[in-house]
């Protein structure tokens, strides 16, 4: 693994820069932080070597460095070798069939965490989608990210359909029908969106949904689909649905106590990949686990570390065949399987 790499204007983020040009008005702190983490990290000045350069005690030096992180005066990026990556890439691949896994290496903070897994995606449709060709989309975070990562693409007549229903309970950026609507404008394509909940309170009151004319016509297109979208959920009581208010804390407890460690749209598995709570899934407005393996493309999304059984029983379920994670999960899959096989 390489050095942490450092930039006097980009990693090293000066706050220099956001006050006058001029020396004399540079917060001496600042300027005292930026100068030891300019010689530690930019001139490979031993702490020893600033201390004795600027007067003062190693220790003190220390507490200066420690504290230029604290303050964003100094951030490390970690450049993981790219033989790392697609050596478990390959692993992934063999071992569960997909047409390709995508790893991004292991931030410490989860939104930069899924912006890279998310701009990882965008640049997979980028080059993979074509005029006439159609998504599903999902819902949740990590898929409602990869709009965002979408940038300067070439317009193509595609068509971004909701592959489930939606909820008020949460803000816009996760629900499906938004995310269509944000790649549709990336694009330059179309959206179809679905009115309809997410889950229904009975299985007849989903049959009933699903079976007005947009609804079903909606859905139909999506079964149709050339790629689908979509986030691998866990089973933790904060999770996408939980949030959603397809659930309650209580409930997704009872659905873990049966074997649930993940769900895709909204359809819980076990860590074999097999569907459980069937009570749950005969309420959920969209595509099937079914529907889904019947797609050509499917992209399952999973950022956030502590994925892994998650991430695996998706795998072993057949619905998945492009994934997006970090190299982190990756491991912890491979690792995973070797010792709880179905």
């Amino acid at each position: 693994m390489m050095r942490p790499s450092t930039s006097p204007t980009n990693s090293l983020n000066t706050r220099a820069n956001q006050v006058d040009d001029s020396v004399d008005e540079i917060n001496p702190d600042i300027e005292l932080l930026t100068r030891v983490a300019s010689m530690y990290y930019l001139d490979d000045a031993t702490q020893q070597e600033i201390a004795l350069a600027l007067g003062l005690s190693r220790p003190k030096v220390g507490r200066l460095l420690k504290k230029a992180k604290e303050e964003g005066i100094v951030e490390i990026t970690v450049r993981t070798h790219p033989a790392l990556s697609m050596q478990l890439e390959r692993a992934l691949t063999e071992r569960f069939g997909l047409r390709q896994a995508m790893l991004v290496s292991d931030q410490r903070d989860p939104d930069a965490q899924r912006a890279q897994v998310a701009r990882m995606v965008a640049n997979f449709l980028v080059r993979n989608l074509r005029d006439g060709h159609a998504v599903a989309v999902g819902m949740g975070r990590n898929v409602g990210a990869v709009p965002d990562h979408v940038i300067d693409a070439a317009p193509r007549k595609c068509t971004f359909i909701s592959a489930m229903g939606g909820s008020p309970h949460v803000g816009q950026p996760i629900n499906p029908n938004d995310i269509c609507r944000r790649l549709a404008e990336r694009f330059g394509g179309y959206a179809e969106v679905l009115y309809a909940p997410a889950y229904a309170d009975s299985r007849a009151m989903r049959d009933s949904i699903m079976g007005h004319d947009d609804v079903r016509q909606s859905l139909d297109h999506a079964r149709r689909a050339d790629f689908a979208l979509v986030g691998i959920g866990d089973a933790r009581d904060d999770s996408a649905v939980v949030q959603m208010g397809c659930f309650t804390a209580r409930e997704m407890r009872q659905m873990r106590h049966s074997g649930a460690v993940g769900d895709i749209l909204g359809c819980f598995f076990n860590l074999d990949g097999t569907p459980v709570a069937d009570n749950m899934l005969n309420r959920t407005v969209g595509l099937s686990p079914d529907d889904l393996r019947k797609i050509p493309c499917v992209i399952a999304v999973a950022s956030e570390t502590g994925k892994s059984m998650a991430i695996l029983g998706a795998l072993r379920s057949g619905i998945v065949n492009v994934l997006a994670t970090s190299i982190g999960n990756a491991r912890s899959v491979l690792e995973l399987a070797d010792g709880v096989r179905p």
